[in-house]
């Protein structure tokens, strides 16, 4: 299921702050591996790049007693792994675990990192505006000066 939720209308209000949308536009998907707060799509959007994404993670999952739905890299990988002990499996379970964890934690801190600096230019900017607001306000109010003291400085240099 594919759903388009306006988050700037009051009726989809609860909605968009219950799945955490705050930035707009959000796409969000949602399936067995995601928590039920979904997770937020971060790749292309244009359209074969998003129909992909829909058809690679909507398809049934590899059976591991029949090896129905299996791809070629499922099936290398039981193929590896069936002479492995049970602790064997839990440890590299953990590791593949483990690693997802760390490249999520760093995603996250380097995503914050820049909504908190997209934050700080976004002020930056709006000074510098302000500041060249004020250059032109100045400059305008004071350039026939410089015009005529340059015209007088030159006189008294020809002199």
């Amino acid at each position: 299921m594919i759903a388009d939720v306006d988050c700037t209308q009051d009726s989809a209000k609860k909605l968009c702050e219950k799945y955490g949308v705050q930035g707009y536009p959000t796409i969000k998907y949602f399936s067995k591996d995601t928590s039920e707060m979904g997770e937020k799509y971060e790749g292309d959007r244009e359209y074969n790049k998003l129909k992909k994404f829909v058809t690679s993670n909507s398809k049934p999952p590899c059976v591991l007693a029949t090896l129905e739905h299996c791809s070629k890299k499922e099936k290398a990988f039981i193929e590896e792994s069936t002479s492995w002990d049970e602790a064997k499996v839990k440890e590299e379970l953990e590791s593949v675990k483990s690693q997802i964890e760390a490249a999520k934690t760093k995603h996250q801190e380097l995503a914050d990192l820049f909504e908190k600096q997209k934050d700080e230019a976004m002020a930056t900017m709006k000074k510098s505006e302000e500041a060249k607001t004020d250059l032109e306000k100045v400059t305008k109010g004071v350039k026939y000066k410089i015009n005529i003291m340059e015209q007088v400085t030159k006189k008294k240099d020809e002199l």
